[in-house]
């Protein structure tokens, strides 16, 4: 096996899909009013890996869980005065939820509070972190599970790595997963990041990619068949199977009559809505 520290890439393409699970938590993008009513608390995501971010920006939804152990940032905003210079934010209890230089790290399970605290050190507003044990890690690709895919020779495609609690919520916080890959010769990598790794198919036949963080992780099987790309200068954030007439792993669910293995009743995850 081949083992893939975390490290930065991007881009992606889009064969075939196996849908696992519907995902049952609602999608709210708002952030996070202050408990104390006078602002707001927004979510930073320090890495393009955070399921928060899911479109790569740097303010993400206010998640409704984080994951133990998943980094990230915040920033707060005044209700009446933008102008007013924002409080220090602290938070109330370190070996709950710790914080060096200017990211959150969650280190317990359970609710932690952030204070938004004044020049003078009084509490101007304050918001509770819900932190998860993550209990399952899946394998994605375009925010949908797969246990199956199938690639055409010479595409290349991204899979995510995300962790769920045992409530099924879609945690936030960038994690560092690992990423391993059969010695085959069917794939190649082409990059890897915290939470997610493109692969590049060279020949035909079935392998597999394993995504682990601790204990937990999830496997794929890959198969490479049909015929070979001949497209030259694919772009990796572009989907390498968009010609459906001359690509058969063109994605399932764009003809449900077609492929036998696609659950047309697939849904995107979230990361649960607001605290």
């Amino acid at each position: 096996m081949f083992l893939l520290p975390p490290a930065a890439a991007g881009g992606a393409a889009r064969p075939r899909r196996v849908p696992r699970r519907l995902q049952r938590c609602p999608y709210d993008p708002q952030p996070g009013p202050g408990e104390l009513g006078n602002g707001e608390f927004h979510y930073r995501c320090v890495g393009e890996d955070d399921p928060a971010c899911p479109d790569g920006e740097s303010v993400g939804n206010f998640p409704a869980r984080v994951a133990v152990g998943g980094r990230f940032e915040l920033d707060y905003t005044w209700n009446e005065d933008l102008s007013r210079p924002p409080p220090d934010l602290r938070t109330s209890s370190a070996e709950r939820l710790a914080l060096k230089g200017e990211i959150f790290t969650a280190v317990a399970a359970g609710y932690t509070a952030v204070l938004a605290l004044l020049p003078d050190s009084a509490v101007g507003d304050l918001i509770h972190i819900h932190a998860t044990a993550p209990a399952e890690v899946a394998i994605q690709h375009q925010r949908v599970d797969y246990t199956a895919y199938t690639m055409a020779p010479g595409s290349e495609l991204q899979f995510d790595a995300i962790t769920r609690d045992s409530d099924d919520y879609v945690l936030a916080g960038l994690l560092d997963f690992t990423f391993e890959l059969a010695n085959d010769g069917v794939l190649e990598v082409v990059g890897t990041g915290n939470g997610h790794v493109i692969v590049r198919a060279r020949t035909t036949g079935t392998t597999t990619v394993r995504a682990s963080l601790g204990e937990l992780a999830a496997e794929l099987a890959i198969t490479v068949e049909g015929e070979a790309l001949t497209t030259t200068g694919t772009d990796a954030t572009t989907d390498a199977t968009t010609d459906a007439t001359t690509d058969a792993t063109t994605d399932a669910t764009t003809d449900a009559t077609t492929d036998a293995t696609t659950d047309a009743t697939s849904t995107t995850d979230t990361t649960g809505g607001v605290l």
